[in-house]
């Protein structure tokens, strides 16, 4: 999955990046995203860059000269489709930034987009802005604040810090004391921290970088939370200088979570069928839409898709739907990557996840509604749906037992938890066929088609 595509990247965007913690490597990974795809592309700072980090986009056009600067990245553009800029080089090697003159000259070229570097950081993982930063253009359409998970657990202080002071003030805290996720939190949403200077028509996303294991997946879940209950919209997890640069997208949802959240498994290759199974029209939607639309109508507010082959186009086919998206770069390893995954993604308030099949499109809401209704009432750990005496799925595990799924490897799923637990096994009897039968192979979608009457 793409960065570009999980910060929800229109067309034709004048984009700020702020913040700390991978800003400029995220800067950076966007710019080749979108030149990759043939876009025209201009990156510049706002206020100063290393003049060696915009080489590593392209040899900048560097004039103080707006009429001149606009030439020249023109210029530029004929040559091949990512330029950079900026109005001077100090001497300490840093390109000093665009004023509105220049960003206003630029904006009125035939680009596609105008990617702004907004502040600095001095290498630290997260900030607090100072009276004269952040410089947002006015007409920035997205605004990006990034912060490195790292930062959790460490010193509120330099390095790890940037302007530690003004951080503590902003949080009511001392100096030194060790930040929590409730403090990344309340800097990136606060008006005067990783919000300040956003242009009242700009989207606001959050970009929580260096989130490379389960530990820190887990951690960056319970801070996106707190921003989106403070108001974010979107807020996305990720590892910018890997080769997977997107591990979660998180959104606001309208609907307040419940204890049961729904896992919905779409990361396999399909090798069984040939390749891109949860694209599958199925009732005139692909597959996988279809599924998580079941998930949603079940258990709404709290439903993640995880994802892997194929994830920009399997994410393409959710657009508009409420779920979050959880990217699991290891999917190739087997099914319980992505069971882990997925419980990552699911916030504290889920007591259980529901482990829902991308390829059984059968499955109706009342199972899932049913399952869930049975967990809060039985207490049992493990709920299996049953079908004329055949188990199938999907099947939910409560939190008790999720150190066990962590520890799984290879291709083996939550039938190893049941094996290990049959005393906590409540098996709920359904009229549905749908869980026991799954799409695989070509066989088996003519099957389907054929008796659906699709």
């Amino acid at each position: 999955m793409r960065l570009y595509q999980a910060l929800g990247v229109q067309a034709k965007e004048i984009i700020t990046v702020v913040g700390a913690g991978g800003k400029t490597s995220a800067l950076i990974c966007l710019a080749r995203e979108l030149a990759a795809m043939g876009r025209r592309v201009v990156v510049a700072p706002t206020t100063k860059m290393l003049l060696s980090q915009l080489r590593q986009l392209a040899e900048p056009v560097i004039t103080s000269d707006t009429a001149s600067l606009a030439a020249g990245v023109a210029a530029g553009l004929k040559r091949g489709n990512l330029v950079t800029c900026g109005s001077g080089v100090t001497d300490q090697g840093k390109v000093t930034g665009l004023d509105a003159a220049g960003v206003t000259a630029l904006a009125e070229l035939d680009i596609d987009y105008l990617l702004l570097e907004g502040d600095g950081a001095a290498g630290a993982l997260i900030k607090a802005p100072a009276a004269h930063e952040p410089v947002i253009p006015p007409v920035t359409t997205l605004v990006v604040t990034v912060a490195g998970l790292p930062v959790l657990g460490r010193p509120l202080a330099a390095p790890f810090v940037h302007r530690p002071r003004l951080a503590a003030g902003l949080l009511g805290r001392e100096e030194g004391s060790l930040v929590t996720a409730h403090d990344v939190a309340r800097v990136l949403a606060h008006p005067r921290g990783g919000r300040k200077g956003v242009p009242p028509a700009a989207r606001w996303v959050v970009l929580l970088n260096q989130a490379e294991d389960y530990e820190l997946l887990r951690a960056g879940r319970s801070v996106a939370g707190a921003i989106l209950a403070a108001g974010g919209e979107k807020v996305v997890l990720g590892a910018v200088a890997t080769p997977a640069p997107v591990r979660q997208v998180l959104l606001r949802q309208a609907v307040r979570p419940g204890p049961v959240g729904a896992i919905v498994l779409a990361a396999g290759a399909g090798e069984r069928y040939g390749g891109d199974k949860q694209l599958l029209s199925i009732a005139g939607q692909p597959m996988v839409r279809r599924v998580v639309t079941t998930a949603l109508a079940a258990v709404p507010g709290n439903v993640v898709v995880v994802l892997g082959h194929e994830a920009g186009r399997v994410a393409a086919a959710l657009e508009g739907l409420a779920a979050d998206i959880a990217y699991n770069p290891g999917y190739r390893r087997g099914l319980s990557t992505s069971l882990q995954a997925g419980l990552a993604a699911l916030g504290p308030e889920s007591r259980a996840a529901l482990f829902v099949l991308a390829d059984q499109p059968g499955v109706t809401p009342d199972v899932i509604t049913r399952l869930a209704g049975a967990y809060r009432q039985e207490g049992k750990k493990i709920i299996v749906p049953v079908y004329q005496g055949r188990r199938g799925n999907p099947v939910l595990i409560d939190r008790d037992l999720w150190p066990q799924i962590l520890a799984l490897q290879g291709d083996v799923g939550a039938r190893e938890i049941i094996r290990a637990h049959p005393e906590e096994v409540l098996t709920v009897e359904v009229d549905c066929p749908g869980i026991l039968k799954d799409i695989d192979t070509h066989t088996d979608y003519q099957a389907w088609l054929h008796q659906s009457g699709n």
